[in-house]
């Protein structure tokens, strides 16, 4: 598990702060808005009881090629291939295929309602889930860009905010080119699902990936929020994990970290250890939790032999 955790965050960094559509429409606007040209500096923060994070960044895009500075450092995107810089080393990882992009059907999409954001024409989207908003946006009419994105928990209490404070559309001449790598991981498909279901809490499972040590990544979506698991066998729960938050459900103990655009949870399971990595909301991720499979521990022998020897 230790092991994993730089290639998870490689996962992590694929996705910038959005949303998916849920009509064919806003799909195709926001689908253009994926290729689109554009620099722009913005902030991220994320709340969940508490825990909090928030950071600024910097992302341009051109030429097919988006690039991403921030405090955790710089992340690369081309095509499928994404490189994240590591002191002064860049590490690769490319997915070889994944599945389309569909949506389910608890979503519902507002009519667009004129604004103005940034001084520049641009219109409000309301995502909602059983007549509950879950995502707000506000869309640049020109270029498409999402400006600002609010995701709202299940009380509608503000989750995640993400909001461009400066926006330049239109091509970046001076975009730098793919660096030299120090190394590059291929993820590829496989049709092993590990111990985990094809569908949890309405999230179905799209992709499933071979990691390193027989790790199994899968990838579920629900269309507008999407999260993975890691499962490995048990080892050592990573470092990261030690001071996190404990949180319960339904009478199950896990451990949370809060990051501006992503919640990771890691819990133990008598033989295997999990790691999810998410953007989706506080109530989706324990209704999630519930349907993957439980923590636990390695039984009555292990637990003495601790005891006894460390």
């Amino acid at each position: 598990m230790r092991r994993l955790l730089p290639v998870a965050l490689m996962i992590a960094s694929l996705a910038t702060p959005g949303v998916a559509a849920a009509d064919d429409e806003l799909r195709d606007i926001l689908l253009d808005a994926a290729t689109a040209d554009f620099h722009g500096d913005g902030i991220v923060l994320c709340n969940w009881d508490g825990d909090s994070a928030a950071a600024t960044y910097d992302v341009t895009r051109s030429g097919g090629m988006s690039m991403v500075h921030g405090p955790g450092g710089d992340v690369l995107v081309s095509g499928a291939l994404t490189a994240v810089q590591s002191g002064a080393d860049w590490y690769g990882l490319e997915v070889g295929e994944w599945s389309a992009w569909s949506l389910s059907d608890r979503y519902t999409v507002s009519a667009p309602q004129p604004t103005v954001r940034l001084g520049r024409p641009a219109s409000i989207v309301t995502v909602s889930e059983n007549g509950r908003p879950r995502a707000r946006l506000i869309i640049d009419d020109e270029s498409t860009i999402p400006l600002v994105t609010e995701i709202l928990d299940g009380d509608g209490t503000l989750f995640r905010l993400a909001a461009l404070i400066d926006f330049e559309p239109g091509a970046v001449l001076d975009m730098p080119e793919m660096p030299p790598l120090h190394s590059q991981t291929m993820v590829m498909p496989t049709a092993e699902p590990g111990s985990l279901p094809a569908e949890a809490a309405g999230y179905r499972r799209a992709d499933t990936y071979a990691g390193p040590d027989e790790t199994i990544q899968a990838f579920y979506t629900d269309g507008l929020f999407s999260f993975s698991i890691f499962e490995s066998e048990r080892g050592e729960r990573p470092e990261a994990f030690d001071d996190a938050t404990r949180f319960e459900v339904e009478g199950e103990t896990y451990r949370r970290l809060v990051t501006p655009s992503h919640v990771w949870v890691h819990w133990q399971a008598p033989n295997r250890s999990y790691l999810l990595v998410g953007d989706l909301p506080p109530d989706h991720i324990e209704q999630v939790l519930t349907e993957l499979p439980e923590p636990g521990n390695r039984g009555l022998f292990v637990r003495m032999w601790r005891r006894l020897f460390g």
